[in-house]
């Protein structure tokens, strides 16, 4: 926001004017994936990390067990409510904006992922409350298949094809909804295999 950009100056967040799109076109001249702007480049990336980061300390503080499940459960909700706060205010200077992947998105992203963290660790894990909770522990146990395997199979007009018979009655938002459950239905074949991808 206060470091001026050649050309553009300081505080100008328009497509292709930050500091982040400058220093990725400095370094990456000509594989930009739109031109002037990449917002997986290099130093765009530093905030994203820094969201995966704050996950890593999240799962490590519950692996911990240093304190009962309900301590943790309530570090994490305070954690969450700091994070929350702190971005929101910081958003005041620096716009909250998932396209620039800004600071104050990943605060405000992080407080409400820790928040609903601790309320989910909270029921399942410490009141033991989990039997409702399959489908998400089916994705969950392979997140990673999950978010690869759109990339090679396209679920949505696989439900097409499987579904639609000539003039059918179903709304095409539907399609989604279906594809999403063929998904589902092959990460529970793998989970009930016990077969999970992890990095």
């Amino acid at each position: 926001m206060w470091i001026p950009v050649p050309e553009f100056g300081a505080g100008d967040l328009s497509p292709g004017h930050t500091l982040s799109n400058y220093i990725d076109r400095s370094l990456l001249p000509g594989k930009l994936l739109r031109g002037d702007r990449d917002p997986e480049g290099i130093f765009s990336t530093i905030p994203a990390v820094a969201t995966a980061l704050l996950g890593v300390l999240a799962g490590t503080w519950i692996r911990s067990q240093q304190t009962s499940g309900h301590a943790q459960a309530a570090v994490l909700l305070l954690a969450g409510l700091l994070c929350l706060s702190l971005g929101w205010f910081w958003d005041h200077w620096f716009p909250v904006n998932k396209n620039l992947w800004s600071s104050s998105f990943v605060l405000v992203t992080a407080g409400w992922s820790l928040i609903l963290l601790s309320l989910f660790y909270w029921i399942i894990d410490v009141l033991g409350y989990h039997k409702w909770s399959l489908p998400w522990m089916v994705i969950g146990m392979n997140a990673i298949t999950a978010y690869l395997a759109v990339r090679f199979i396209s679920f949505q007009p696989l439900a097409e094809l499987i579904f639609q018979r000539g003039e059918s009655a179903f709304h095409p938002a539907l399609f989604g909804c279906l594809g999403f459950l063929l998904e589902w239905l092959i990460l529970y074949a793998m989970y009930r295999r016990k077969w999970f991808l992890r990095v």
